[in-house]
């Protein structure tokens, strides 16, 4: 745990410290960046796990490279400081239009659905996008998911974001919003983690479907893009096994 929270802290020491160091070649030089979001990354028992996690680990590994720290930031910050500093990267990002020009990306690691979730018992039945609009939708700040539904025309007024997934379901289980929007897996190892069961909520519309990457700040040399990729493509079946060892959908893969 203390482990955890030094690197917790040094991702805020990080982020608000300003950065000026030119992209290096040097593949152990990347300071890695991430959220708790399960299944991809997140937390239990001190120690940060999870697909996008062990697939990075297995990666260095394959290059022969010592594991680097992965530090633990709310999105929209990890996002932010990505974007503005070399020899960062961020995951589990998904790869859209808009950020296409913004990262260079090594993936995919797997794809998500993204659905709107919410209570049985709220019985709610939609047969067009617009009577879902009706609702207010809680969902995590920066997260594709979010972005996805200001790309359909979900009004700003009846969206609540918040910073992490577990705030996003409270505020559905508390009834504050009526649905969050969320990917199929994650919602399922959400519940897990806090004790709830699944099968007092349902999806009620599905929002995308879309591949998860490792996003490299712009400036990362391509050389250094091409032996994360290459190796990343030779660890095909150790792949495969990390996600079957998380349970995650064969239509996810």
């Amino acid at each position: 745990m203390q482990n955890l929270l030094l690197k917790s802290l040094l991702a805020l020491s990080f982020l608000l410290s300003p950065v000026s160091a030119s992209a290096s070649s040097n593949l152990s030089d990347i300071t890695f960046y991430t959220e708790n979001y399960p299944p991809a990354n997140y937390i239990e028992n001190g120690e940060i796990k999870g697909i996008s996690v062990d697939t990075i680990k297995a990666i260095w590994q394959h290059l022969n490279i010592p594991e680097q720290d992965i530090l633990i930031a709310p999105w929209s910050r990890g996002y932010r400081f990505t974007l503005d500093n070399a020899n960062t990267a961020l995951f589990t990002m998904s790869r859209t239009q808009p950020r296409e020009n913004l990262f260079k990306w090594v993936g995919p690691i797997f794809h998500s659905t993204h659905v709107l979730i919410a209570k049985k018992s709220k019985k709610l039945k939609f047969s067009s996008l617009g009577q879902v609009f009706y609702h207010k939708v809680a969902t995590v700040q920066g997260d594709i998911s979010e972005i996805s539904m200001y790309q359909v025309g979900f009004p700003a007024s009846n969206m609540a974001s918040v910073s992490q997934l577990k705030q996003a379901f409270l505020m559905m289980e508390s009834d504050r919003v009526d649905m969050m929007a969320v990917s199929i897996h994650g919602f399922s190892h959400l519940t897990d983690q806090l004790g709830f069961d699944a099968n007092d909520y349902e999806q009620v519309w599905e929002v995308n479907k879309i591949g998860n990457y490792f996003a490299f700040n712009i400036n990362t040399p391509d050389k250094v893009i091409q032996a994360y990729q290459k190796a990343f493509d030779e660890i095909k079946e150790q792949r495969l096994q990390i996600k079957e060892a998380y349970e995650l959908p064969q239509a996810d893969y």
